[in-house]
């Protein structure tokens, strides 16, 4: 009877110990690299979160724009190390050498030109590294019968397109209408262009192109006409 009751609670202890480890399995790998969306419906992932100093890999030819932040650092100079949002004029404030325009420029042109500023008075041969550590802001507009309009980010690195965007709204309402979409665009010469899609047939048809969209653009999802 000892024997009995000694073979169940060790059978019972190792079906704990195997019950713990799935559950902690699943819990750690629950969270990779999944897109997590605010209220309004607006789509942030793993670059768009908030400074940390650790820099965002992206090519050289990257170009700048404000409300990027970028972190600048000096080998073997921590007193100049800085982390900084590109301001609205496009200039980012670094100590020593003030304010200096970087918006529209490459991040290795941005990293030569304050290289030179460092040296031209105050470092000898100075070697700066710049770096992206958030990325300004792109977004789409999707509104109308949808489960939550608002606005969409596209991703820094990608495309986006139409289907992913409903998708980060959560869908069309009961009420829309997907036959019947409309997308307003404004060119690069300020002029508003609208063209109408039907995403049920993008969804439907496997040779349906899909939209990619770009930013700025408005989605709007009509009622159905009953």
């Amino acid at each position: 009877m000892k024997q009995s009751s000694f073979f169940i609670s060790l059978c019972f202890f190792f079906f704990s110990l195997i019950a713990a480890a799935q559950e902690g399995g699943g819990n750690s790998g629950g969270g990779s690299g999944s897109a997590s969306y605010s209220n309004s419906g607006s789509a942030t992932g793993s670059a768009g979160g908030s400074a940390s100093g650790i820099g965002i890999v992206v090519g050289e030819n990257y170009v700048l724009k404000p409300s990027d932040v970028v972190s600048v650092e000096v080998y073997q100079e921590p007193d100049l190390e800085k982390s900084v949002r590109i301001e609205g004029d496009g200039s980012v404030a670094l100590a020593l050498v003030g304010k200096v325009k970087v918006a529209g420029m490459t991040v290795a042109e941005a990293q030569s030109l304050i290289t030179d500023l460092y040296n031209r008075d105050f470092l000898v041969d100075p070697q700066v590294s710049l770096l992206v550590v958030q990325f300004s802001p792109r977004i789409v507009h999707v509104l109308g019968s949808v489960n939550y309009p608002g606005q969409v980010e596209l991703p820094p690195d990608r495309d986006l397109t139409l289907t992913e965007a409903i998708a980060a709204v959560r869908g069309i309402s009961r009420l829309g209408n997907p036959k019947s979409i409309t997308i307003k665009r404004i060119d690069v010469n300020g002029r508003a262009r609208q063209m109408e899609v039907n995403f049920s047939r993008i969804v439907q048809d496997a040779n349906e192109r899909d939209i990619v969209l770009q930013e700025g653009d408005t989605i709007w999802v009509p009622e159905r006409i009953i």
